[in-house]
């Protein structure tokens, strides 16, 4: 409890601090700063950020893997994403999912770059970004960022064209520990039982503007856990709107760990919503081999 307590009046020292300095003085050096910062910063491989997060699920550790990007900075400052409509409410919980801070908390931003790090493999359009893109993206939320690492937020669909065997494992992982998958009401039923079991729990949401109806989705989810004692993954996936569902569940202080499966689960479901969709050619056999045998 009073663990609890430290880091919650830490977090609210934090957002206090960054209130302070994005007063107008602040664009004076605030690129200073970040030159000097971005220097230093290399983003985590997927492979490491695959590991550690395969890690903590299997060592049945409370936590969150978080997936940033552009979207989610544009909610943050009051702009709407392609999916989601903005209000003040969901700016203000953006800021709080930015907030978030643990040991087994792994906070993503989509900056995989020259200037930040890519990986044999990446290219335009195929997870890499431009340097002015990244820099855009880490000038606008680096100050959550202090004292973290920055992960890959695409740890899984990368590997899942350039290391399939090793994505297939996690996949069985994932599905050995979900008992509960948040997403698009559309999913069909075989394939969420292939990829997270027939006995996972399907919270489903809109297809858009899912926020409008977080208060919903997070008492189903909640309903759930409390009848669960052991630890589990909660899998989400409805994009920007499912990080302040995972905050609010953390919040909780369940012994949960949630994962963010993100636009892969429209590549196995034959929807190439994204370009790096369209450039590659998911190897769906190798991919999903296995895994209805595991439950």
């Amino acid at each position: 409890m009073i663990k609890r307590f430290f880091f919650k009046s830490l977090s609210s020292l934090r957002f206090s601090v960054f209130k302070i300095i994005r007063t107008p003085y602040y664009s004076l050096f605030r690129d200073d700063i970040v030159n000097s910062l971005s220097k230093n910063i290399s983003i985590v491989s997927t492979t490491d950020t695959l590991d550690e997060v395969e890690a903590s699920i299997l060592t049945k550790q409370k936590g969150a893997y978080l997936r940033f990007g552009d979207g989610d900075v544009f909610l943050m400052n009051g702009m709407r994403d392609s999916y989601q409509t903005t209000d003040k409410k969901l700016s203000e919980e953006m800021k709080e999912v930015f907030l978030m801070q643990g040991s087994h908390i792994y906070k993503c931003l989509a900056i995989h770059s020259d200037r930040f790090g890519y990986e044999e493999g990446m290219s335009a359009g195929n997870h890499k970004n431009e340097d002015k893109f990244a820099l855009k993206l880490f000038t606008a939320c680096f100050v959550y960022f202090v004292g973290c690492k920055i992960y890959s937020p695409v740890a899984l669909h990368f590997t899942s064209t350039n290391n399939v065997a090793r994505a297939n494992s996690f996949l069985k992982t994932l599905k050995s520990n979900t008992k509960i998958f948040v997403g698009n009401q559309s999913v069909n039923v075989d394939l969420k039982e292939l990829l997270f079991g027939s006995k996972a729990v399907h919270v489903k949401t809109p297809e858009k503007d899912a926020y409008s109806e977080i208060d919903r989705i997070e008492n189903e989810v909640l309903n759930l856990i409390a009848t669960n004692d052991d630890f589990f993954v909660i899998t989400i996936a409805m994009g920007c709107s499912g990080r302040p569902l995972m905050k609010r569940i953390w919040e909780k202080n369940h012994n949960v760990f949630l994962f963010d499966f993100g636009s892969l689960l429209d590549g196995i479901s034959g929807n190439n919503t994204r370009k790096w969709l369209k450039i590659n050619n998911l190897d769906l056999d190798l991919l999903l081999k296995g895994l209805d045998e595991v439950e």
